[in-house]
């Protein structure tokens, strides 16, 4: 094993936790597993299998000025994969962690968007989109689609006027499409109520905020939000955990709000999975607003799950599920330095297969969505994105028709 070299610049703590992490990646071969099973691992220039490799060279300046360990999402496939069972994913939080004591010159816009999060929510209980914007943009990270942030600006703006504050119902749906709570769909006295955990983003948009709540009712499920639930912490990449407590399961509309939640012993469903639940149980029928879709998870989902969950819903539609192979859909987007960095690699080429396929994207995951629309934008691609509820709803039914439960 190679000896840390004394005279670096680095204080002996940093080079004794060096030490510890070389003991721990020791048992590595270098068969590039990590790498290959990585969502981000097209982005990235070292990738998990040379981090590891520098590790052990005792190389902590390369280490702790290399930008993958923020482009690192914290998925966890790393860990999942190694042969070898390294707590890769953990020796990279524990690498974040030291180059936010001892770093100095790396300015990814990851980095800089957890340590703008991290600011924030130690004195808030939320993000502000547009203030997190803003202080990004005031430390040199230009979004890469203005036209996607120009759009964003004016929708916050407006929202905050008093018009703006009118409930908007069924976007993008035509009237006949709906089949909220009523004569259209199942009937008021069969709904359930489930506690929602609605997270940072959703809140701050309106409309779609309405359209999740809608679309729920649609399946007669009603979703009693948690007051003051405050941010799951994820943007802080583990420097602000979730404040969020609660002794029941929740249901949720973001992997990474899954992801953070689950660390803070928080019990998460997503709602998604409910409504297709509750439309079997109930017999209620679904449909979808495009005879076929190109599926989309994320890189925080569990892939395989989040899949099924998507082929399920296509499949009580009558749609047709268009999907290659998984990382395909699993690929980064690029997380929070998508809309600063530009398109992902993986984003492209699902673009690029939805474009083959004729087809839009659907994906569980609101921010998700976001940087795909921006990478399409980008990349001048007239593929369609859609969020679960923009795409999926229930079928009208007659009240007569509905069976009990």
């Amino acid at each position: 094993m190679a000896t840390i070299a004394e005279h670096s610049a680095y204080p002996p703590a940093v080079h004794e936790e060096f030490k510890r992490l070389a003991r721990e990646c020791y048992p590595c071969y270098q068969c590039g597993a990590c790498t290959s099973s990585c969502p981000s691992g097209r982005e990235l220039y070292r990738g998990p299998r040379r981090i590891v490799r520098l590790i052990l060279a005792g190389d902590v300046e390369a280490v702790l000025k290399s930008d993958d360990l923020w482009r690192c999402t914290g998925c966890g496939s790393c860990t999942e994969v190694c042969r070898m069972e390294i707590d890769v994913a953990g020796i990279l939080a524990r690498l974040r962690q030291l180059e936010r004591e001892h770093g100095a010159d790396i300015r990814c816009p990851e980095r800089s968007a957890a340590e703008v999060a991290t600011s924030r929510l130690r004195k808030r209980p939320r993000i502000d989109t547009m203030q997190f914007g803003l202080a990004m943009m005031a430390r040199g990270h230009m979004p890469k689609d203005k036209t996607g942030a120009a759009g964003t600006g004016m929708r916050l703006a407006k929202q905050m006027l008093p018009l703006g504050r009118t409930r908007q119902k069924n976007a993008g749906w035509p009237a006949a499409a709906t089949g909220p709570a009523g004569a259209a769909g199942p009937a008021a006295d069969a709904a359930i109520t489930v506690p929602f955990y609605a997270g940072c983003s959703i809140p701050q948009n309106h409309a779609l905020h309405a359209l999740v709540r809608d679309v729920a009712a649609g399946f007669g499920v009603r979703l009693e939000e948690a007051a003051d639930a405050g941010c799951c912490g994820h943007p802080s990449r583990g420097a602000v955990g979730s404040l969020f407590r609660t002794g029941e399961a929740v249901q949720t509309v973001c992997p990474a709000c899954d992801d953070s939640l689950e660390k803070a012993g928080v019990s998460t469903i997503p709602l998604w999975d409910t409504l297709i639940a509750r439309a079997r149980r109930r017999g209620i029928g679904l449909q979808a607003a495009a005879p076929r879709f190109v599926p989309y998870v994320g890189c925080l989902a569990d892939r395989d799950a989040a899949l099924a969950a998507l082929g399920a819903a296509a499949e009580m539609a009558g749609a047709d599920m268009s999907a290659s192979y998984p990382s395909l859909h699993s690929g980064c987007c690029g997380a929070l330095g998508g809309t600063f960095r530009g398109a992902t690699k993986a984003s492209a080429m699902l673009l690029g297969f939805a474009a083959e396929q004729s087809a839009p994207v659907v994906s569980s995951c609101a921010l998700c969505c976001d940087n795909l629309r921006s990478a399409a934008r980008e990349l001048k691609s007239d593929v369609a994105v859609h969020f679960w509820p923009e795409f999926f709803r229930a079928a009208p039914i007659a009240l007569e028709d509905q069976p009990d439960d």
